[in-house]
C-alpha cells in the first residue's frame, strides 16, 4: 500500500518542475500556447481530462513551430499529466521529446541558465517516473545525475540552485520511504521544509508535511503521522488542491485505520474515492480502493470488500499491465535509436565541417604559399633589377670617372701646354728684351761719338725704345698669363686688396716660378730692387718666417 501512498507525491513534484522554462513572446501563437497551458495548469490538480484537453491543443498548436523553449514546456506539462493518468509510455515519450530540443538548444547555447535548468529537471523527471514503476536504482541514478550537473554548473542564479536541490532531496527521499529506510527519508524531507523557509512554497511545504507523516505511519508513530497530515490537508484545502486533498484523505484514512478507528478510516477513504474520480486520477482511485478493500475485509463486510477489490484490480490492471511495460520499453528504445541516430548524424555533421574547415585550411595554406611565392619571384626580380641598375650605375660612375679623369688629365695637358706656352711667351720676352737692352746700349756707345745735333734724337730714340718695351711686353705678358690663371688676380685682391700694381706684377712672375735675375730683366730693374721688392711683399702678404717660401705660397693660390 505504501506505493500508492506515495504516487500522488510523484506528480505534485513534477508539478513544481512545469512551465518554469517559458519565455514571454509577441508571436501570437506562442501567446496561444501559453493561454493553454496556464488553463492546463489550472485543470491539473482538480480535473486531468481538461488539463490534457488543453495541453493537447497547445500541442497542436506547437508542432508548427520551429523547436524552441516553448515546446519543451508543452511537452513536459503533457509527460506531468500522462504520468498523472498512469500512462507511463507516453508520459516517457514526452519527456525525452523535451530532452532532445532542450540538448539541441544547449549545443548551441552551453551557457543558457534556462537550458541548463531544464536538463535537471528533466533528469529529475525521469527518477519520477521510474520511481512510480517501482525501479528505484534507476530513480536513484537520475536524481544522483541531476544533483551531480547541478553542482557542476556556473550559470544558474544560487536562488534557483537552492530551489531544485530542494526538489532533488524531495524526490531522493521519496525513493527512501519505498525503500522503508524512513529515519533517512525523514531526515532529508526535514532538511527540504528548512530549505524551503526561504521560498515559503505551500505545495513544497504540504508535499514535505506529507511525506513525513507517511514516515511516521511506517514508524508506527500515528499520532505525529496524523498532525503532519493534517497540516498538508490545511494548506491544499487553502491551495483548493483536489489531488493534494485527496492524497491526505487517504493518508489520513490509513492512520485512522491502522489505530483501529475504522469509522474515521472509511470517511476519509470513501471522500478520497470520490475526488479521485471527480478529478480522474486513476493512482489515487487505486490507492482509496485498495484502502477500502483492506478495512471492508478487516472490518467483516466481505461483499464491499469484493466489490472494491474488483474495481481496484480493473483499474490496477490498465495502470501496470504487460503491454504498458512494453510500450515504455519500446518509447525507451525508439528514444535511444533516436539518440544514436542523432549522434550520429550530428557526428557526421561535425566530421563533414571538420572536413570542409580542413579543405578551407588547406585552400587558405596553398594560397598562402603561392602567395609567398610570388611575392618572393617578385622580390627576386626587384633585388635582380636593383643589382643590374646598381651595375649601371657604376659603370655609368666609372665612365663619368674616366670622363673626369680624362678632363682632367686633358687640363692638366692644357695647363701645362699653357704653361709651357707662357714660359716660352716669357723666355720670347726675356731675348727681346735684351735685343732691345743690347740695341739701346749700343745707341748709347753711338751716342758718344755723335755730332752734337744728332745726340738729343738719339736718346729719344732709345727713350722710346726702352717706353714701349716695357708697355708692349707688360701686356702681351699678361694677357697670356690671365689666360692660363683666369682667378688669380682675383683671389689675390680678395686676400690681399693693399696691394700696389708693380707688387701684382712681381706676385705673378712668382707664381712663374721665374728668378730674381729673370724678373730683373723684365722689369730692368736691379737684383737689390727685387730683393727689397720681395721682402716687402713677404709683410704684406703676412709670412713670416723663413719656413713659408714666397714662391710656393703664390704658386699653391
Amino acid at each position: 500500500m505504501l506505493r500508492y501512498l506515495l504516487v500522488i507525491l510523484m506528480f505534485f513534484s513534477n508539478l513544481l518542475f512545469s512551465q518554469n522554462g517559458s519565455q514571454e513572446s509577441k508571436d501570437p501563437k506562442v501567446i496561444e500556447i501559453n493561454n493553454y497551458l496556464k488553463k492546463s495548469d489550472d485543470f491539473i490538480k482538480s480535473n486531468l481530462d481538461s488539463a490534457l484537453y488543453y495541453s493537447k491543443r497547445a500541442d497542436i498548436l506547437i508542432s508548427k513551430l520551429p523547436e524552441g523553449i516553448e515546446k519543451i514546456g508543452v511537452y513536459r506539462t503533457l509527460g506531468n499529466i500522462y504520468l498523472a493518468k498512469g500512462n507511463y509510455a507516453s508520459s516517457l515519450d514526452y519527456y525525452m521529446k523535451a530532452n532532445s530540443i532542450n540538448d539541441k538548444l544547449l549545443q548551441k547555447s552551453s551557457k543558457d541558465p534556462l537550458l541548463n535548468r531544464n536538463k535537471i529537471e528533466i533528469i529529475s523527471l525521469y527518477g519520477n517516473l521510474e520511481q512510480l514503476q517501482s525501479d528505484y536504482a534507476k530513480a536513484l541514478q537520475h536524481y544522483a545525475e541531476a544533483d551531480k550537473l547541478l553542482k557542476e554548473q556556473k550559470v544558474i542564479a544560487p536562488k534557483d540552485v537552492s530551489f531544485l536541490e530542494l526538489k532533488i532531496i524531495n524526490n531522493t527521499a521519496s525513493v527512501y520511504i519505498k525503500q522503508k529506510n524512513f529515519k533517512k527519508g525523514i531526515s532529508l524531507f526535514e532538511s527540504a521544509l528548512k530549505i524551503n523557509e526561504t521560498y515559503n512554497d505551500k505545495t513544497l511545504n504540504a508535499t514535505l508535511y506529507n511525506n513525513i507523516g507517511i514516515c511516521h505511519v511506517e514508524e508506527k508513530e500515528y499520532a505525529l503521522a496524523i498532525y503532519y497530515y493534517e497540516q498538508a490537508l490545511k494548506i491544499r484545502q487553502d491551495l483548493n488542491d483536489k489531488r493534494g486533498i485527496a492524497q491526505c484523505y487517504n493518508n489520513l484514512g490509513k492512520c485512522y485505520a491502522l489505530s483501529k478507528d475504522f469509522g474515521r478510516a472509511e470517511t476519509y477513504f470513501s471522500n478520497a474515492l470520490t475526488l479521485g474520480k471527480e478529478i480522474g486520477s486513476p493512482e489515487s482511485m487505486v490507492n482509496s480502493l485498495e484502502s477500502l478493500t483492506a478495512l471492508y475485509d478487516e472490518t467483516g463486510k466481505y461483499k464491499e470488500a469484493y466489490r472494491n477489490f474488483s474495481d481496484m484490480v480493473k483499474i490496477k490492471d490498465s495502470l501496470f499491465n504487460e503491454q504498458s511495460l512494453r510500450n515504455v520499453a519500446q518509447v525507451e528504445m525508439k528514444y535511444a535509436l533516436d539518440k544514436q541516430k542523432e549522434n550520429y548524424e550530428s557526428d557526421l555533421a561535425i566530421k563533414e565541417a571538420q572536413n570542409t574547415k580542413q579543405r578551407f585550411r588547406a585552400y587558405m595554406i596553398a594560397a598562402l604559399l603561392i602567395g609567398i611565392l610570388g611575392i618572393l619571384i617578385l622580390w627576386i626580380y626587384l633585388q635582380k633589377s636593383k643589382i643590374k641598375n646598381i651595375n649601371l650605375e657604376n659603370e655609368k660612375l666609372e665612365l663619368e670617372r674616366k670622363n673626369l679623369s680624362l678632363e682632367r688629365n686633358k687640363l692638366k695637358e692644357d695647363i701645362a701646354y699653357q704653361d709651357r706656352e707662357m714660359t716660352s711667351k716669357v723666355m720670347f720676352l726675356l731675348k727681346k728684351n735684351e735685343l732691345i737692352n743690347s740695341i739701346a746700349d749700343q745707341l748709347i756707345e753711338l751716342k758718344k761719338s755723335a755730332a752734337a745735333q744728332n745726340q738729343n734724337r738719339i736718346q729719344e730714340m732709345i727713350m722710346e725704345m726702352r717706353q714701349k718695351k716695357d708697355n708692349d711686353v707688360w701686356t702681351e705678358f699678361e694677357t697670356h698669363f690671365t689666360k692660363v690663371n683666369p682667378e688669380f688676380y682675383s683671389k689675390l685682391q680678395k686676400m690681399f686688396p693693399d696691394l700696389t700694381p708693380n707688387e701684382k706684377k712681381l706676385c705673378a712672375f712668382l707664381k712663374l716660378n721665374l728668378s730674381t735675375k729673370e724678373i730683373s730683366a723684365i722689369t730692368y730693374q736691379s737684383v737689390n730692387s727685387i730683393m727689397v721688392s720681395r721682402t716687402r711683399l713677404r709683410k704684406k702678404l703676412n709670412i713670416q718666417g723663413e719656413d713659408t717660401n714666397l714662391t710656393n705660397f703664390l704658386m699653391e693660390l
